[in-house]
């Protein structure tokens, strides 16, 4: 199976995402390894929610916006309730909605690297 087909399988709105760089697989292959490097330059450490909120909000936001322009619509999703809910002063609920996708995320990530190590 190719990663697209994978990806596609988790939820991603591949034909989305491929229509927004004009339908060229490689530049959309490349970029699914930048959302990696964001995600490791970003990470969300629940943690965060002890201390000041901004630092973590300016994080959800820059992810969601990168999930959202590859169309990673399982993680989108959740990173724009996460941030609605953080501006919302709603921090438990934004927890929770972080908890419940950065495992989904992981596996959208594992697939990513699985494809572009081999």
């Amino acid at each position: 199976m190719t990663l697209l087909e994978e990806l596609k399988q988790s939820g991603v709105n591949v034909d989305e995402g491929l229509e927004r760089v004009m339908g060229d697989r490689d530049l959309y292959e490349m970029m699914l390894g930048m959302f990696v490097d964001s995600v490791r330059d970003n990470p969300i450490a629940l943690e965060e929610f002890d201390g000041e909120l901004e630092p973590l909000i300016q994080k959800v936001h820059l992810l969601k916006g990168v999930t959202g322009n590859l169309s990673l619509t399982p993680v989108y999703n959740g990173y724009q309730n996460a941030l609605t809910l953080l501006r919302g002063g709603q921090a438990a609920a934004a927890r929770e909605e972080l908890e419940r996708l950065l495992p989904i995320q992981a596996n959208l990530i594992d697939c990513i690297q699985r494809s572009q190590s081999a």
